[in-house]
C-alpha cells in the first residue's frame, strides 16, 4: 500500500491530505481518536518502504490501520486475508488477517464457533492449522477461500 497511499501534506490536529496513485483521488484522513499517540510514537521500519504509511503494530503485535475510521473507499475494497469464510449465501462474513491469526466477523455464529473450536486449539504448524480450521468451518456449513 506504500506505493499507493501517499501522505501529501501532514494538516492540523491528526488529519492528513493523502493521494492514491491507483485512481487519482486526493482526499483527507484523520487519525482514530485511539490510535493517534500510537501513529506519533511508533513507527516500526521493519515493515519496509512499501508499507502503507498509516499502518502501525499494537504492543500485542497485531497490525492496525490508524486511519481505519476514514480510510478510502479504495482500503475498504481490498481484501487481505490468509482465510476467508462465507456463508450460505456466499457473503463474506469473516477472515483471517494475513501472516496472522487473528480472525475478525460481526457474524455471532460464527465467532461463537471460532471461539469453541478453533481459538483454543494449540496446533503449530500453520498449514495443518489452516487445514483444521478449513475442515471446522465447512464441517459447519460455511465455505473457505484460501
Amino acid at each position: 500500500m506504500g506505493e499507493i497511499i501517499e501522505i501529501r501534506e501532514d494538516l492540523d490536529h491528526g488529519s492528513f491530505r493523502i493521494g492514491l496513485s491507483v485512481t487519482g483521488e486526493e482526499r483527507i484522513v484523520s487519525l482514530d481518536l485511539n490510535k493517534r499517540q500510537l501513529f506519533r510514537l511508533k513507527v516500526d521500519k521493519t515493515l519496509g518502504p512499501m508499507a502503507c504509511p498509516f499502518l502501525r503494530q499494537t504492543s500485542n503485535k497485531k497490525f492496525v490501520c490508524s486511519i481505519h475510521t476514514t480510510r478510502p473507499e479504495f482500503c475498504c475494497r481490498y481484501s487481505c486475508y490468509r482465510i476467508l469464510v462465507l456463508d450460505k449465501n456466499e457473503r463474506k462474513i469473516g477472515k483471517v488477517t494475513s501472516a496472522s491469526r487473528y480472525f475478525m466477523t460481526d457474524d455471532a455464529e460464527l465467532r461463537s464457533l471460532w471461539n469453541l473450536e478453533i481459538a483454543g486449539v494449540n496446533i503449530q504448524d500453520e498449514k495443518r492449522w489452516e487445514e483444521y480450521v478449513e475442515l471446522t468451518l465447512t464441517s459447519a456449513g460455511f465455505r473457505i477461500i484460501r
